[in-house]
């Protein structure tokens, strides 16, 4: 299955996510988002998370690209692919499936 740069914020300012994970790096401590994207069923990682809205569900990375979360989390094999590629790519030794702890996100979190 190939991998693909995304397009430029300036022509995908947003994406929709379902089956969606966070995942933390280490020793970065950076967050990205990792689920379907609602428009073509592909996996995608998100760049860094630095803003997130628990109440909403919508996060705004590195990129400047805006996230939303839709319905409830979810593992998909796209997703995971994207995932461990991602992180092949960038040299990730170390992540953590954080989850769970995404209702408890708090400014303080915001990158």
């Amino acid at each position: 299955m190939p991998t693909w740069s995304l397009p430029p914020v300036s022509s995908e300012p947003s994406i929709r996510l379902l089956e969606w994970r966070l995942f933390e790096v280490l020793p970065q401590d950076t967050r990205h988002f990792v689920g379907l994207d609602i428009g073509d069923g592909t996996g995608r990682v998100s760049s860094a998370v630095l803003e997130f809205d628990a109440e909403t569900l919508r996060g705004v990375t590195r990129s400047g690209r805006v996230y939303t979360l839709v319905g409830p989390t979810g593992f998909a094999d796209d997703a995971q692919y994207v995932w461990e590629r991602w992180c092949r790519a960038n040299g990730v030794q170390q992540s953590t499936d954080v989850t769970s702890r995404i209702d408890s996100w708090s400014e303080d979190d915001n990158r």
